[in-house]
């Protein structure tokens, strides 16, 4: 199992929205700030996406997906020239009464009216909108390290291709209302996610810094890769700088340089993240999750958990339960 893949199954979507929004300009939407990551889908028409204290606007076109895996509150707006103060609440139209994006965006079964409609009866947008509720993001090993904006350039005006068979599966899904349609667009949210964070990982120079960069250097990835497999292990420095075929100090340093910490550190780090991911599971004891994650004792491990999440092993089993079912 590559790293990638290891750390991305600890990400788990336990809800997810869908709506879809058609604005003519002069238009403009603000999104509040919050803990669910949003994202946006520029099908037809362009837009300019303000995110509040990041960087630059972003200019959009059809074929764009742009993800804010932070929850970061962010403008929505056709006209640069509209203030940010103009655009707290969906322009109002005539017909149809509009709503704010946060209500078309709430987790619960629509039918086809689930269409947030905006703006003066000018040039005409697109723009498919979501949310993502994840499971304990904030002991996530993966959304950590995300920026706070993810942009997809589509390409000659269309979205990369497996976007719009995903997209058309959870509108399918969102207007059913059958049994089970919730946990189903769960589950494609989680295709949706994964394929963004690939898409992000695509996109990242090869000398890029980040535990992501870190990722596509050969002998740091690799290293990544021998902690991933074998978490259980007696890892020292110079054991994992051997199978680099590494320098203990050039390994250290330069592990260090790209992963932001040291290296015990990221061993210790990913155990307690793969211990929470299994006991989130509940199919282990906790004697079976201590062991796979490299502890003799359930008592050491209790320890080194607590130290780390901030909650004994067993206790945070148990804390996780009301907020899942609470999301779902």
């Amino acid at each position: 199992m590559d790293v990638l893949t290891d750390v991305l199954e600890t990400v788990r979507v336990v809800a997810a929205c869908y709506g879809r929004m058609e604005a003519t300009a002069p238009w403009g939407i603000r999104v509040r700030p919050g803990e669910d990551a949003k994202f946006h889908v520029v099908l037809e028409g362009r837009a300019r996406l303000i995110v509040d204290g990041v960087g630059e606007p972003i200019e959009l076109s059809a074929g764009d997906i742009v993800a804010l895996p932070h929850g970061h509150a962010h403008s929505l707006l056709d006209d640069p020239s509209v203030p940010d103060a103009a655009v707290i609440e969906p322009a109002p139209v005539p017909e149809p009464t509009t709503q704010p994006l946060e209500e078309l965006l709430v987790c619960r079964p629509r039918g086809d009216n689930s269409v947030l409609r905006v703006g003066g009866g000018g040039q005409s947008s697109t723009i498919v909108s979501g949310r993502f509720r994840f499971e304990d993001r904030k002991n996530n090993p993966l959304l950590s390290v995300l920026p706070p904006v993810i942009t997809l350039r589509g390409e000659m005006g269309k979205s990369v291709r497996w976007l719009e068979p995903t997209l058309k599966f959870i509108a399918c899904e969102a207007q059913s209302g059958r049994p089970g349609s919730q946990t189903v667009i769960a589950r494609l949210a989680d295709v949706l996610f994964i394929q963004i964070v690939r898409g992000h990982l695509a996109s990242l120079p090869v000398d890029g810094s980040g535990w992501l960069g870190a990722l596509a250097d050969a002998q740091i990835g690799a290293a990544l890769g021998h902690i991933h497999q074998s978490p259980e292990q007696d890892w020292t420095v110079q054991s994992l700088a051997a199978k680099v075929a590494m320098s203990r100090s050039a390994f250290a340093s330069r592990f260090m340089r790209l992963v932001g910490e040291p290296p015990l550190s990221y061993v210790t780090r990913w155990r307690m993240q793969k211990a929470a991911s299994m006991l989130r599971d509940g199919k282990q004891t906790l004697a079976e999750v201590a062991a796979q994650v490299g502890y003799d004792s359930e008592a050491a491990f209790s320890k080194a958990f607590k130290r780390a999440v901030g909650s004994a092993p067993g206790a945070y089993r148990r804390s996780l339960r009301p907020s899942l079912e609470a999301a779902a």
